[in-house]
């Protein structure tokens, strides 16, 4: 009579642990009905109007699906150590899926591989992944090279040959930015123009405006070139308080640069759908945790340039 009873609480036993384990899915989430599946969003950072509108988009998305967001992202773009702790934390809280935007790709591999080994998908946005990493569900983003065509071939609208430019990129490492810079920079060379100087002003407004104003204390400038709008907004700034006039293009389409381009500030920004980059990061994260690995490796954002007129 006991073994029949013990014998009975084992097959009991056994039932729990399998139900269990269909009721979590692999690796313990909560998918088939233990509440809303929890997505990652790492960004560069939450602290600029552009990684705002990102969020935003990503907020509009988990609010519309039904799922639990986790935003994240280190103080400043360039601390690709932070960016990578806040990975490696969220891969050891198992979440569902993980929507990412690298300080600095290369780097990004070894964590995002994690990543991949502990089952859990991850769609990269606006900054592309090296090759070396194959892993992603997708990249959503847009040409960065060809957004500093574009924004170099406003900017000759007013320019010519022979005048002066200053290009400003973002922090060294950060593909994006010297991405856009190299486009911009082969455009005004194949047009005849003179680079006065291209350094890395990290994203930062305050940085921008401090190397404006040390390059105009000994050279006269007729354009800028900021590989974003947070960096246009430091360089015209920087114009404005020592009197000297420049053509200043910048890249995002943020709102506050937009303002600036209505009101005659800076000559055009190229904008990015940096919302739409979110929420399609969100979706596209989302469909994959349901089963849907029909999903294209590249999605193209599209980057219409803002002007006054």
């Amino acid at each position: 009579m006991r073994k029949r009873a013990h014998f009975v609480l084992v097959l009991v036993i056994m039932a729990v642990c399998v139900t269990g384990v269909f009721a979590t899915g692999q690796g313990g989430k909560q998918q088939a009905g233990g509440g809303k599946p929890r997505v990652a969003v790492i960004l560069k950072t939450l602290s600029s109007t552009y990684w705002q509108t990102v969020l935003s988009g990503a907020e509009a998305a988990a609010k519309e699906l039904g799922v639990e967001l986790i935003p994240l992202g280190p103080p400043t773009e360039d601390d690709a150590i932070g960016q990578t702790n806040m990975v490696e934390d969220v891969i050891t809280q198992k979440v569902d899926a993980i929507v990412f935007s690298p300080c600095q790709p290369e780097g990004a591999v070894t964590v995002l591989n994690k990543a991949r080994d502990a089952g859990i998908p991850v769609v990269v946005i606006d900054t592309p992944m090296p090759a070396s990493y194959t892993s992603a569900v997708t990249y959503i983003g847009s040409n960065n090279h060809q957004i500093g065509v574009l924004g170099a071939k406003e900017m000759l609208k007013t320019l010519k040959a022979g005048n002066k430019v200053l290009l400003l990129e973002g922090a060294p490492g950060n593909v994006a930015m010297t991405e856009r810079t190299d486009g911009a920079e082969k455009t005004f060379r194949d047009a005849g123009l003179n680079i006065v100087s291209r350094q890395p002003a990290y994203s930062d407004r305050e940085r921008a405006y401090s190397i404006t104003q040390n390059v105009l204390q000994t050279a006269e400038l007729d354009g800028i070139f900021a590989a974003n709008d947070e960096q246009a907004l430091g360089a015209y700034r920087a114009l404005v308080q020592t009197g000297k006039k420049a053509v200043v293009c910048g890249v995002d389409g943020n709102p506050d640069a937009k303002e600036s381009v209505d009101k005659g500030e800076l000559f055009a920004t190229v904008a990015q759908s940096a919302d739409q980059m979110g929420y399609l990061g969100v979706k596209y994260a989302v469909q994959y945790v349901n089963g849907d690995k029909n999903i294209d490796k590249m999605i193209d954002a599209p980057t219409p340039v803002y002007t006054k007129k």
